[in-house]
């Protein structure tokens, strides 16, 4: 009995040495966990004297001025032409780059080049007849000299013919527009009655349109034909001049007559070049095509307010040179900046990436919005290879102004605020944390100046968490480097 009692009891204490390890583990366990905990509620004194610290140095800060501003081109001119015209062809698209005299348009020239033709014959003309002036005259040159009378008179009564069929024409094309006017009110008035159809109206002002573009080409036709008929009177009266010289002989007036009909056609031939020059549209400086207003068969027409958008419906295209900021930077700045400073820039649509440029230009007059005095300040941008930046972006510009030499310096993550008062975070005898106040000046990346509060080498706390402050009643300062602008651009107070 007593061998089988000790058995089983043996069996018993097998049973148990498992569940009393397990409630060890349990223990060990909960433990841990209490002691991390308690260390989380601030319990343990040393974990605030295990804070980290720095101290308080002096050393140089940029002097910086932040701005926000916008990209535009340095230039930008809505090209139209100099005479009222069809394009004949467009030699560039949306985005091009284009250089300065590259061509950009050919507008219509068939009547000019006919008319060059003819005034470069008439200075031939001229040439010839001063050349025979000076080395005299041959009988059969003044049979040829006759006979060039009679071609140019038959070339102005050609002309004259040509006008009055112009004149006719117009005359026809007018009468035709009144007719179609009328028709297209009578339809108009049907059409209110419910007589005729919309449609039926609307082919009624079609036709009028069509008639009223017709007559417009007559005008046109009508008006080459008194220009070929100036032109074939200035032919004859040169070929009489011609004439009576051969015919009087080569006195020194008659030298001096030739010269001055030589000038003279010599001087149309040019104005007509330059007329016919200026068909070729061509761009006025190096840059990009930002925008097209016309395609080719349109007709476009000159103005004088290139660079406004009310010339869009009379311009063929839009030229935008190189790409600059214009920032808007207070008045109380602007003591500080310079041109040739550095400029660095940062785009809304890029915030990760700083291009960066030199102040070009300061405007000399201020420009007032909403009762704020501002003033533009235009930078260059010289580091965007891949032409990131577009006209039309938002940007905040850093203008280096200068340094600030031999400050006191501390980390800007280090300033706080107390019930509205600015200070740091300092050990207390027993390296507990303890509200210090401060007099703060700039920021300027991560880096805060200190004017006044402490000296070269206090210690500051520097690791406590936006949690940790808010349970001891603090608050971010403005200046804290974790509410800073992008680029660490510096606070002004």
């Amino acid at each position: 009995m007593l061998k089988e009692k000790l058995q089983t009891g043996g069996g018993v204490a097998r049973k148990s040495a498992p569940r009393v390890l397990v409630l060890l583990i349990v223990a060990v366990v909960f433990a841990v966990a209490g002691y991390f905990a308690y260390q989380q509620l601030g319990g343990s004194p040393k974990s605030e004297k295990a804070q980290i610290t720095t101290r308080v140095q002096r050393g140089s800060m940029d002097l910086t001025i932040s701005a926000s501003g916008t990209v535009k081109p340095e230039h930008e001119v809505k090209i139209s032409p100099k005479v009222t015209g069809l394009i004949r062809r467009l030699l560039v698209s949306q985005g091009q780059k284009v250089k300065r005299g590259e061509l950009i348009a050919l507008m219509d020239d068939s009547n000019l080049i006919g008319q060059v033709e003819a005034a470069r014959s008439a200075l031939n003309l001229a040439d010839a007849n001063y050349d025979k002036a000076v080395n005299g005259n041959r009988p059969q040159e003044i049979a040829e000299a006759e006979a060039q009378v009679r071609k140019s008179e038959d070339g102005v009564r050609f002309a004259n013919q040509a006008v009055n069929r112009a004149k006719a024409l117009v005359k026809s094309r007018e009468a035709e527009l009144v007719r179609d006017k009328t028709n297209a009110m009578r339809m108009k008035q049907l059409a209110q009655e419910g007589a005729v159809s919309d449609q039926d109206r609307l082919n009624a002002v079609t036709v009028e349109n069509v008639s009223q573009i017709s007559l417009e080409q007559a005008r046109q036709e009508l008006q080459q034909a008194v220009a070929g008929l100036a032109q074939t009177r200035a032919d004859l009266d040169t070929s009489k001049q011609r004439f009576s010289l051969l015919q009087a002989g080569s006195r020194e007036e008659d030298v001096r007559a030739a010269q001055h009909a030589r000038e003279q056609a010599r001087g149309q031939l040019k104005y007509l070049e330059s007329q016919l020059n200026d068909t070729r549209i061509k761009a006025p400086f190096d840059g990009i095509i930002s925008q097209e207003y016309a395609e080719e068969g349109s007709i476009v027409t000159p103005t004088t307010s290139a660079a406004t958008d009310s010339a869009t419906s009379s311009s063929i295209v839009s030229l935008a040179s190189r790409l600059e900021v214009i920032a808007y930077v207070s008045e109380t700045d602007m003591g500080h900046l310079k041109t040739g400073q550095p400029t660095r820039i940062v785009a809304n649509a890029y915030p990760d990436q700083e291009f960066h440029g030199k102040v070009t230009l300061i405007a000399p007059a201020a420009v007032v919005t909403q009762n704020v005095t501002t003033f533009e300040v235009h930078s260059s941008i010289e580091d965007d290879p891949e032409e990131h930046l577009m006209s039309g972006m938002n940007v905040n510009a850093e203008f280096l102004a200068g340094k600030l030499e031999n400050v006191l310096i501390v980390p800007t993550v280090c300033v706080i605020s107390e019930k509205g008062k600015t200070g740091v975070l300092v050990p207390d005898a027993e390296g507990n944390p303890k509200f210090h106040p401060i007099k703060a000046g700039r920021t300027a990346g991560s880096d805060t100046r200190v004017i006044s509060g402490l000296k070269e080498g206090d210690l500051v706390l520097t690791s406590l968490s936006k949690e940790e402050l808010a349970k001891r009643g603090y608050q971010e300062s403005n200046n804290s480097g974790r509410g800073m602008r992008r680029m660490g651009m510096p606070r002004r107070h």
